[in-house]
């Protein structure tokens, strides 16, 4: 799994060094880092005999998995917020955002392609692959906290944004937090997607 990650990071170093228009190289890195991980769960799903519910697709009642992602969400928005408060204040200005290029002023079917491969496709694969597996393998040898925290290291750095590594780093423990205390990965899949949806709707906006 981990020499996937560092191939990953590979094409995705080569696609943007190589690729002169921003948007475009965002666009392939998301679809070659899904692909990948698809692939990674496909392999090993199949390779260790593994049912869904071995990923951590397990059922939990609504309105328990509602109240826990809003709970983690306001807690990492304000950490978001204060963190970006710290970061203007020291005086850094976060470097041109290929995900805020993508995303626009886009017309309506751009739109709604950008939802569903950012907001519905990345959520369900991503929380599959570093919360039911990176997470779930990781818990055996360090403990749950440890696990946790590399998961949503590796997580973020991933996501090849230096200024976003910390959010995405707070992110990612909320994720990893969620989906020890439920023992289903759907919480995490609806924070995760809540988390993509609202930031595709406000750049969109913007």
């Amino acid at each position: 799994m981990i020499g996937v990650f560092g191939l990953t990071m590979i094409i995705n170093g080569y696609i943007f060094r190589y690729t002169t228009e921003i948007k475009t190289g965002y666009y392939l890195s998301i679809l070659v880092s899904n692909f990948l991980f698809l692939m990674v769960i496909i392999v090993i799903k199949i390779g260790k005999k593994l049912s869904w519910s071995n990923l951590g697709w397990n059922k939990i009642k609504f309105l328990q998995s509602f109240r826990a992602i809003l709970k983690v969400w306001g807690i990492i928005w304000l950490a978001h917020i204060i963190y970006m408060i710290i970061i203007f204040a020291m005086g850094i200005t976060p470097p041109e955002n290929a995900l805020a290029e993508l995303l626009e002023k886009p017309n309506l079917l751009l739109l709604l392609a950008n939802i569903f491969l950012i907001a519905v496709i990345a959520p369900i694969i991503e929380e599959t692959l570093f919360r039911g597996l990176l997470f779930a393998g990781l818990r055996n040898y360090f403990g749950m906290w440890t696990a946790i925290i590399i998961s949503a290291a590796i997580f973020s750095a991933l996501h090849f944004e230096l200024v976003g590594f910390v959010p995405r780093f707070a992110l990612g423990i909320g994720l990893g937090h969620l989906y020890a205390k439920s023992g289903s990965i759907y919480p995490a899949m609806g924070l995760h997607s809540l988390n993509n949806l609202i930031a595709v709707l406000i750049l969109s906006a913007v």
